[in-house]
């Protein structure tokens, strides 16, 4: 994905690839490309890292103090209690683009599913639950309990409030972590949430915390997928 993303990116700017680039922060893109006689100024570096992480336009959406708010808040909700269910929520958000792979990232025991049935797919090997996204530019997830829900809550919420007193390069070199994973904080960047002032969280940080919602939401996942296996409910 992270390649596929990166052709089409350095193509917007006239430029082409000969090799993959492996990048784990701004500086290695950026190395990687000269290594291919590929120069980019600072800004249009900016960009094509952006869009191979999945966000192809950076700060075009301006909040309001009220979504601003709501950035790191519950969205969207839906009970799961039957495959008649899943197959309602799926036909409902069979448009959305990260919902098949938020989901499956955290469940590497299925296979790549559309989101039209991933959801079912999901329930089948876990229980029912609760489809849920955090907040509108923010992941989807799959819990069992409104418990598990506030505690990814939580999660997120740390993120996206770290994400708002962070550098842009601070954040890419973060989300560069991780090319080949959904990045939260690349979808953040669409909208214009970091907050004026001087930079407070650091790469590491901002890494730290989306490996924390990630690995949380795994962990969930791993105990809901357990109980199946038990018959527990």
């Amino acid at each position: 994905m992270w390649s596929r993303r990166l052709h089409a990116a350095l193509a917007r700017e006239g430029q082409e690839l000969r090799a993959e680039v492996t990048a784990h922060s701004l500086a290695g893109l950026e190395a990687g490309l000269r290594q291919q006689g590929v120069s980019l100024e600072a800004q249009a570096l900016r960009r094509v890292a952006w869009a191979a992480l999945g966000q192809p336009r950076p700060r075009t959406v301006t909040l309001t103090p009220t979504t601003r708010a709501r950035l790191g808040h519950l969205t969207d909700l839906r009970d799961v209690f039957s495959p008649a269910d899943a197959e309602r929520v799926g036909r409902e958000f069979a448009g959305e683009v990260w919902l098949a792979p938020d989901l499956l990232a955290v469940r590497p025991w299925l296979p790549q599913t559309p989101a039209r049935e991933v959801v079912g797919a999901v329930m089948h090997s876990q229980w029912s639950g609760l489809l849920a996204l955090l907040g509108e530019h923010g992941p989807w997830v799959y819990v069992a309990s409104v418990a598990d829900l506030q505690a990814l809550g939580r999660a997120y919420s740390a993120l996206v409030g770290a994400a708002a007193h962070a550098a842009e390069d601070a954040a890419l070199d973060a989300a560069l972590a991780r090319p080949n994973h959904p990045s939260l904080l690349a979808r953040l960047e669409v909208t214009d949430h970091r907050q004026p002032g001087t930079p407070e969280s650091s790469p590491a940080h901002l890494a730290a915390l989306e490996q924390a919602f990630w690995a949380a939401a795994q962990e969930q996942a791993h105990a809901g997928r357990k109980r199946r296996g038990t018959g527990q409910s």
